[in-house]
Order: C-alpha cells, then sequence, then structure tokens
C-alpha cells in the first residue's frame, strides 16, 4: 500500500510539474505549486512512515532517499519560483523532471 501511493504522488508530481512550469498565467502555476507541495510531504510522510518500519534494517538507503527528497523538493520550489518571478528556464525545468523521474524509477524499484 505504501509503495502505490508513493508511486502515485510521484505522478501527481510529475504532471503538477509538467502543467506548472507550462502555464501562462501566475494564479495556475501557484496552482500546480500547492498540488506539488501536498503531494511531496504525502510522499516525505510516507518516506518517513517506510524508515520507521525498516529501521534497523536499511537505515542509510533511507536516510540517502530522504535527504533525495529534500534535495528534490528545494529544486521543485525553486523552479516554480523562478518561473513566478520571471517566464521561468525550460533547462531547470527539465532538470526538475529528470530529478522525478529518477525519483519514480527509485520508487518502483527500492520502495
Amino acid at each position: 500500500m505504501l509503495k502505490l501511493t508513493a508511486e502515485a504522488m510521484v505522478i501527481i508530481l510529475l504532471f503538477a510539474n509538467f502543467f506548472g512550469n507550462r502555464c501562462k498565467k501566475e494564479k495556475h502555476v501557484s496552482d500546480w505549486l500547492g498540488i506539488s507541495r501536498v503531494a511531496f510531504f504525502i510522499l516525505l510522510a510516507l518516506s518517513v512512515v517506510k524508515l520507521i518500519l525498516n529501521f534497523p534494517v536499511v537505515l542509510i538507503l533511507n536516510i540517502l532517499w530522504l535527504l533525495y527528497l529534500i534535495a528534490t523538493y528545494i529544486f521543485l520550489e525553486n523552479t516554480f519560483r523562478l518561473k513566478r518571478e520571471t517566464f521561468g528556464n525550460p533547462l531547470r525545468a527539465t532538470g526538475v523532471t529528470i530529478v522525478l523521474v529518477v525519483a519514480l524509477i527509485i520508487v518502483v524499484v527500492f520502495f
């Protein structure tokens, strides 16, 4: 159940990133930013639950996964901030998409 929910949250993050960075109005960018924040924090909560459930076994990998999620969140927030303030950076939006696809692969294979 955790894996399925985590996969759904990463897919929602991918859609929010894709549509949010291609919106023309700031209001729509803010809406997609809100959706991505909710999905991200649900994914982060699921990762903490997984860390608690598998505490002594794979501690280092779970901590690395949490650090990767935090770095992804910083990158995602920075991209949305840039989109809201200026016209955005297509290269940075592509980078966030690649980071989220890697997160989806990690969730599907190792979660």
